[in-house]
């Protein structure tokens, strides 16, 4: 059989084996072992077929496919003529195989431009997808071509424009909108204008719903966007555009006014100033309806938006009488406004001026000198607070506008606003001063001013800024109003925000009257820890951050010089830790500068080293450990090293001596070690260290916190540090192998120290042999001991820890948490199924340890086997942390898989109100805490919501009324929850009276 018939055969069977064959024909054609003029000869009693339409377009679509894999340079010029000819003569003659004969020509273009005459030969005869291609393709490769048959044949542009009407396939939507816009935007449209827009308009607004499975990806959005390229293509749309966008901006759907604005602003964006100038009052008068009468928020922003752009339109016009003009009747309208304030409408006129003032320099100074004038006459001729607060709720909107246009606009004019800055400085100030502590929002507003003022470059002298930030200083360190009245924290925002655009006086003054009210020594071990707290706060603005964290810590040598209290030494290392870790240091190529190490962390560890007490402040030694964790953690390798190596002597030393000061620095060097990188520490330095923290924390006699930082410094060290390829042996040779922990001691100090280095193995993800070998003798242990230690230590496994993280360059697996949960938990659910009662609550309460830490994408495929061992989990009435664990499972579940508990709805109510309630459990020895109750209640609310009716309705009578006490309970959260899950179990239908 010949290719074609092959073809023909499979066409509507095999897709793919019917272009394989087209592609062997077309390497016939390469190879030279089938002519062309061959090759349309066969095709003739097939392409002719009068009788059969489909075989006719099958045979094209022969033709389509053989030259989609034929190679350029195969086919001579005069060929590809040929073939051109041939197909258009197959276009205008042939509907059925219309689509064929289109992709026959885009990939017959694709082997060979084609010349002017040839392109102004297509006539367009259909509508399809491939048609729309091939005119695309054409309008995008030969406009000049299509442009002179455009200009030449007066019929043309009428058959063009009308050719695509009625279309509604949105592929061919997609790609209409598109190649329209070379005619509206290159050709001479004449008298066509308006039928080439009312072509495009018909669409609009765009409804068009993609169905779920739709394979082309098109979105509403998408064709939205290109429609309104569309209507925003030509200025000279501008007369029918408008007028329709007006008029459907009085429709009743919020979506169609969206898409209304929407449209507008790409209009106004695209189309000529002078246009724009035409239509600007009649698009303000329309617009302010939007704004102020607010529907949607997000309707009155778009309209915000809209006169934003017109304003800056018009300011591209060289004259003035546009932009006056425009803006004229919306300063009037907006003075008229302020004179009623506070209103909605002065309001809604703040946010107007605020827009056109962000339209440019030129408009926010006309804006200025339109309604500075009237809003200060009006604010020093009222005595009235609230109209005074209204009025700068005004005035706040246009300084904001001036700050945002010298920040994108460095240079622009503010002169305008520079006259009234006196008059506005006074009127905060006062406001501030001397207004009565109750009128809170009048205060606020004039702090917001205040600091929007200060923002505004060169519109305030030095004088002036001094005074401003004096004020807010004050505010900050003297004002002590208690409950109503109180702007003190909305104050140190302020001046936080003030660090920023005014830092010299912040500097200047600010800072040393901060440093008044903070002691060398306290008085009576008054700490002034919320100033210090402020204090901090301004290292936030990276250009005070060095005068803070200097002056900070020139107080904390003064304090101890003084022999300051502990608690206050301890604040000024907080507020140093503040500003390295939430601050803005100075950073060279975005990292923190090493200097800053040398200059404070360095004094503060030799402080520690120098200390040979043994009742380290365990507090201030933590602290020291963080600030240097900020530092260092980001520094390179070769400054990592260098202060490693310096400080390596003195770690030795008290690895070696292991006096009981040396212990101390405990929590320090977790955090040191936190920040140091792998590649830079010794190995014999982190056996040494391993050995010496095991034996800390195995031996005892330190306090809880000494003791819990040698055991995340274990798992730490194990982790980090450790080459998995000598793991075990490292292990054996420090005393920390797990196995052998636990073989020779059940101790709780043992158990604790075999679980930290379980942790850090898990956590690294790299030893999978030895760490699946460590967790099955957790689990065997847990059988053989009837002590609760082991069960409580399986939720450290899997608990966070600020230390063990990727920027501590921890090797942190991403599957740790689904490893954990593959070869623990189907374990522990077979031992709570069968082992007896006694063991039963230590399974339980490891289940409960590691389900905690779990996403429930990963709990979700085992939920059939864990549903009942939670259940009994709410049954261990002296765990509610383990209960509360429980809870949160319960909750996701509901959530998203609510019809697996259907069968367990009875059991779950049961258990879920004894742990709602106190009551009547507190003489049971059932201590159902404030999160445990809280979360049964929501748990409770969920049930008849995501369980089917009759699964729930039996038990409506017995809820409610157990309910009920929980309405009294004494927490108020407790109680919001317990009225949510009434409503939820009253609004049940059940034909019954409620009680």
């Amino acid at each position: 059989m010949s290719d074609i018939q092959l073809y023909l055969l499979e066409a509507d069977k095999n897709a793919a084996e019917a272009k394989q064959i087209a592609a062997h024909s077309a390497s016939k054609l390469q190879d030279k072992s089938l002519k062309l003029i061959d090759l349309v000869t066969s095709l003739e009693p097939y392409l002719n077929n009068k009788e059969d339409g489909d075989q006719r377009a099958k045979s094209i679509g022969y033709v389509a496919d053989l030259l989609s894999a034929l190679p350029p340079k195969v086919l001579s010029l005069q060929e590809r003529h040929l073939l051109c000819d041939f197909l258009l003569g197959r276009l205008e003659g042939d509907v059925e195989g219309v689509g064929a004969t289109a992709r026959a020509l885009i990939a017959l273009e694709t082997l060979g431009k084609w010349d002017s005459e040839t392109v102004q030969k297509f006539k367009l005869q259909t509508e399809r997808l491939a048609v729309v291609q091939l005119v695309d393709l054409l309008l995008a490769k030969h406009r000049d071509s299509t442009r002179k048959l455009q200009t030449e044949d007066a019929e043309f542009m009428p058959a063009f424009i009308s050719y695509w009407e009625g279309e509604k396939d949105p592929r061919n939507l997609m790609i209409i909108f598109s190649l329209l816009q070379v005619p509206m935007t290159e050709w001479d449209m004449g008298s066509h204008a308006q039928d080439l827009f009312d072509s495009v308009f018909n669409y609009f607004p765009i409804t068009f719903k993609p169905p779920p499975d739709d394979p082309y990806g098109i979105t509403a959005q998408d064709l939205k966007d290109r429609l309104k390229a569309c209507i925003a293509a030509n200025s000279d749309f501008a007369p029918y555009a408008f007028p329709q966008l007006l008029d459907k901006l009085d429709s009743t759907s919020i979506n169609t006014k969206r898409d209304v604005l929407q449209a507008m602003q790409a209009c106004i964006t695209e189309y000529e100033a002078k246009t724009i100038n035409l239509y600007s009052v009649t698009l303000w008068d329309a617009l302010k309806f939007e704004i102020l009468n607010v529907q949607e928020e997000d309707l009155a922003e778009e309209a915000l938006r809209t006169l934003s752009l017109i304003g800056g339109k018009l300011a591209e016009l060289p004259e003035d009488g546009p932009l006056n003009a425009y803006l004229r009747p919306i300063i009037k309208e907006c003075n008229e406004h302020l004179e009623d304030a506070p209103t909605k409408q002065s309001e809604a006129s703040g946010r107007i001026l605020h827009a056109l003032a962000l339209s440019g320099p030129v408009v926010a100074d006309r804006v200025a000198k339109g309604v500075l004038p009237v809003l200060f006459a009006l604010y020093h001729g009222s005595e009235s607070i609230t109209k005074r607060r209204g009025l700068l709720e005004v005035f706040t909107p246009i300084v904001e506008a001036f700050v945002k246009l010298s920040q994108l606009l460095p240079g622009t004019k503010i002169t305008s606003l520079q006259a009234f800055a006196e008059d506005a400085l006074n009127a905060m100030v006062r406001a501030l001063v001397n207004a009565p502590k109750s009128e809170v929002s009048f205060r606020l507003a004039s702090l917001t001013g205040l600091t929007q003022l200060l923002a505004a470059p060169g519109v305030l002298n030095d004088k002036q800024i001094d005074r401003a930030v004096d004020t807010v200083t004050d505010v900050v360190l003297h004002e002590q109003v208690d409950g109503h009245g109180n702007i003190r924290a909305q104050a140190i925002k302020a001046l936080a925000s003030i660090a920023h655009s005014a830092p010299q006086s912040i500097r200047d003054r600010t800072i040393p009257a901060f440093m008044v009210e903070l002691p060398d020594l306290p008085e009576a071990n008054a700490v002034p820890s919320t100033k210090l707290e402020v204090f901090a706060q301004l290292a936030r603005e990276r250009q005070v951050f060095d005068t803070v964290v200097l002056r900070l810590k020139n107080k904390l040598n003064s304090a101890r010089r003084q022999q300051a209290p502990p608690a206050y030494t301890r604040a000024l290392l907080l507020s140093l830790l503040y500003a390295f870790t939430l601050g803005s240091p100075m950073e060279d190529d975005g990292v923190i500068l090493s200097s800053y190490y040398g200059d404070y962390a360095q004094p503060l560890i030799d402080d520690i080293v120098r200390q040979d007490r043994a009742d380290k402040d365990v507090a201030e030694v933590e602290i020291v450990g963080r600030i240097c964790n900020a530092i260092l953690r980001p520094q390179g390798v070769h400054f990592q090293a260098t202060v490693y190596h310096g400080d390596r002597e003195w770690m030795a030393r008290m690895v070696s001596n292991a006096t009981a000061s040396d212990v101390g620095t405990a929590p320090f060097l977790l955090y040191y070690y936190g920040a140091i990188r792998p590649e830079v520490v010794e190995a014999q330095d982190v056996m040494l260290l391993l050995k010496h923290q095991a034996s800390v924390a195995l031996h005892g006699g330190q306090s809880q916190r000494h003791t819990a930082s040698s055991l995340r410094l274990v798992s730490l060290l194990v982790n980090k540090f450790i080459n998995p390829k000598t793991m075990r042996s490292t292990l054996e040779d420090a005393g920390t192998e797990a196995e052998s922990l636990l073989q020779n001691t059940s101790s709780a100090q043992a158990l604790n120290v075999a679980f930290a280095v379980i942790k850090g193995l898990v956590l690294q993800g790299k030893s999978g042999t030895l760490t699946t070998k460590y967790l099955n003798i957790i689990l065997d242990h847990l059988s053989s001991t009837s002590d609760n230690t082991a069960p409580h230590l399986f939720s450290t496994l899997l608990a966070p820890d600020d230390i063990l993280t990727k920027e501590n360059h921890c090797p942190i697996s991403g599957l740790h948490k689904q490893k954990v949960f593959g070869q623990v938990i189907p374990k522990l659910t077979t031992a709570v199924r069968t082992a007896d009662t006694e063991k039963k609550a230590g399974y339980l309460v490891a289940l409960s340890g590691i389900l905690r830490w779990l996403p429930y994408s990963i709990i979700s495929p085992a939920l059939t086997d864990l549903i009942t061992a939670l259940l009994q989990t709410l049954d261990l009435h002296d765990e509610p942390v383990i209960k509360a664990s429980a809870l949160t499972v319960f909750e996701s579940i509901l959530m998203h898989d609510p019809q697996t508990l259907s069968t367990h709805a009875a059991s779950l109510i049961t258990r879920l109100l004894t742990s709602c309630t106190t009551a009547s459990t507190r003489s049971a020895g059932i201590r159902n805490t404030t999160e445990v109750r809280a979360k049964s209640l929501l748990c409770l609310a969920l049930l008849p919501r995501q369980l089917k009716a009759e699964t729930v309705v039996p038990f409506r009578r017995q809820v409610v009324k157990r309910l009920m006490g929980c309405l009294d309970d004494a927490k108020r959260n407790v109680r919001f929850e317990a009225v949510r899950c009434r409503t939820a179990w009253l609004g049940l239908d059940e034909g019954v009276d409620d009680e």
